[in-house]
Order: C-alpha cells, then sequence, then structure tokens
C-alpha cells in the first residue's frame, strides 16, 4: 500500500483495527509489520497522535548508472558524518533499535534476512540523527542497494566469516554511540565500511584513515 502511494507522505495511517481487517491480518501480524516499517523509516509513529507515512516512495528509487563501488565510496564520505551526529543526538530509542537490528541479523540464517536487517542498522543510524535531511539521504542509499549488480557483489563474498566479522563492526558502532563518543563511532562506521568496500571490491584501500570530521560541540542532555 506504501510502495503504490495509497497513503501519501505524511499521511496519518488508520488505526490497527482497521488496518487489519482492511489487510485481512491479525492485529500481531499487523504490529510485526509495524514495527519493521518503522525500522526502515517508512512510518513514522508519534505518542499521542498517531502512525504517519515517512519518506516518499521516489526518494527510495535507485540513482541510474551508479554502480556499487561509488555507492560506497559515497558512503565512505557520508555515513561516518552520519555516525558522528548520531552519537551527539541518539535517543534511548533509538539505541533499543539499533540493538534489535544487530539481534535479527545475528539470528539471521541466510543472506537476504541478514541483508534487510543490515540496511535496517544503517537506517537506523541515520534516524538517530534527528535530522530529516540525512534521513533522506540514507534513504535514496538504501534504494541503490536493491540492485542486481550489488545482490550479486554482496551475495558472492558472503559468508558465515563475514557475517560474523560485519556484525562485530556492527556492535563496535552502537557500543560507540552508546558511550557518546563521536570520534569513535565515525572510527568505527568507517571501519565498517571500509570492511565492506574491500570484500566487495577485492582490493585494499590506500586510505585507511577515516576522513576528518568537523568538529561540534555536543547537544546531548
Amino acid at each position: 500500500m506504501l510502495e503504490e502511494e495509497v497513503f501519501t507522505p505524511g499521511t496519518r495511517l488508520p488505526t490497527e483495527r482497521v488496518l487489519s481487517e482492511r489487510l485481512a491480518v491479525s492485529r500481531a501480524t499487523l504490529r510485526k509489520a509495524l514495527d519493521r516499517l518503522e525500522l526502515e523509516g517508512a512510518i513514522v509513529r508519534k505518542v499521542g497522535s498517531g502512525t504517519f507515512v515517512g519518506i516518499s516512495s521516489d526518494a527510495k528509487a535507485p540513482l541510474a548508472g551508479a554502480s556499487p563501488l561509488e555507492l560506497m565510496d559515497a558512503r565512505q564520505l557520508l555515513e561516518p558524518v552520519l555516525t558522528r551526529e548520531a552519537a551527539l543526538r541518539a535517543r534511548e530509542d533509538d539505541l533499543r533499535k539499533l540493538r534489535t537490528c544487530i539481534e535479527r541479523a545475528e539470528a539471521a540464517d541466510a543472506f537476504a534476512e541478514f541483508e534487510e536487517w543490515d540496511m535496517a542498522f544503517h537506517d537506523a543510524v541515520a534516524h538517530a540523527t534527528q535530522n530529516a535531511v540525512f534521513v533522506a539521504l540514507m534513504a535514496n542509499m538504501r534504494g541503490m542497494r536493491s540492485t542486481p549488480e550489488w545482490d550479486r557483489l554482496k551475495r558472492a563474498s558472503f559468508g558465515p566469516d563475514l557475517h560474523r566479522q560485519y556484525q562485530g563492526e556492527h556492535l563496535a558502532i552502537l557500543q560507540a554511540l552508546v558511550a557518546r563518543d563521536p570520534a569513535a563511532a565515525a572510527g568505527a562506521m568507517f571501519k565498517h565500511l571500509q570492511s565492506v568496500r574491500h570484500t566487495m571490491a577485492g582490493y585494499t584501500l590506500y586510505n585507511p584513515a577515516p576522513p576528518e570530521l568537523p568538529t561540534r560541540e555536543s547537544t546531548f542532555e
């Protein structure tokens, strides 16, 4: 329904009772779906107000002609900055969502399931910045991960060892966020993305140091 734009961005969704009847599913099944959509940023829940449609489907469309390695180059520049901001601004609910993503990815026994929770983890980092522009940028990059070329490169290199490695790198990112350490969080994200690019491209980056990030005083209270 969201992809077909039955509900436009910013629209308040019907109640759970109405949706479960309309979709012919149980309330329990509906809640699981809503939890997943919230992690992906497709919906936004506001206590006391309801559930609203998030970013439009247009923002998720892949950019024509961009290769997986071009995407990784962009991610290595952008995501450490997002992660640094998340360390300053993440709320407890954001941290719980990140833990959920790691736990679900840990339990994944197939590439497709791991990839879904991997994407949800990075989306959750963007949401933890409390910045709609960062969320929109991540939505675009998430769409670019749906291409056949990305799937081919990522799937070909994936296995139990890499699963454990990526899980450890995600955990290091979360630990830095919990510690409210912007430099450590940015560095952990850069290291993780470097691992992904190295694996996909089959070569070692010449400059392993994370990019220098602008300094900013923490606004977290």
